[in-house]
């Protein structure tokens, strides 16, 4: 039931404020990310998922936010543990954008219906206790991608939430994706 109950309101937070970045919709170049999908399930490394992006980056971006906290919208966040990167959540992550790169759909489901909290167990990501999911499209850097995220309350809100422990991410072509769960 707690499981249940925290994949609703992951599942809330995730998909709340999910909107294509109109200032960045047409990038001038776009490249397409290819990487492994079995992966090992690395936890606490920066990855050997070939995600498009500087996984170092993006993970102390994320974490030197957690350890100051910050306001999401209306709603202030205290400082909370950092993350660990997790391969696992990183192939899910590259996965989905590939697939909304490929289709053009921007959606927290893939293009066959899949929800991402299916994907991401799917991915091998088992057993969690808690998941959440920002998507992104038309940012070109990990900064942009990581301010727009920070400034939207429901993503925001994702990356501070103290029941995420682990975390990956990933784009291709202009399309992110960052994964977050739990064990």
């Amino acid at each position: 039931m707690k499981r249940l109950v925290c994949l609703v309101i992951c599942a809330t937070i995730g998909l709340s404020s999910c909107q294509k970045n109109s200032s960045e919709i047409n990038p001038t170049t776009q490249t397409s990310t290819t990487g492994t999908t079995g992966t090992t399930g690395t936890s606490g490394s920066n990855g050997t998922v070939a995600t498009g992006l500087d996984n170092a980056a993006m993970l102390q971006m994320v974490n030197n936010v957690r350890a100051t906290g910050c306001t999401c919208g209306t709603t202030v966040m205290p400082a909370v543990a950092p993350l660990t990167w997790n391969d696992v959540l990183a192939a899910a992550a590259l996965e989905h954008s590939q697939d909304m790169n490929a289709t053009g759909d921007f959606s927290h489901n893939s293009s066959d219906g899949t929800s991402f909290s299916d994907r991401i167990t799917a991915a091998g990501y088992t057993n969690w206790r808690a998941l959440g999911e920002n998507i992104a499209y038309g940012y070109t850097t990990e900064q942009a991608v990581f301010n727009g995220w920070l400034q939207s309350e429901g993503h925001c809100k994702n990356m501070m939430s103290a029941s995420f422990k682990e975390m990956g991410a990933a784009k291709a072509g202009t399309y992110w994706t960052q994964d977050f769960g739990a064990k």
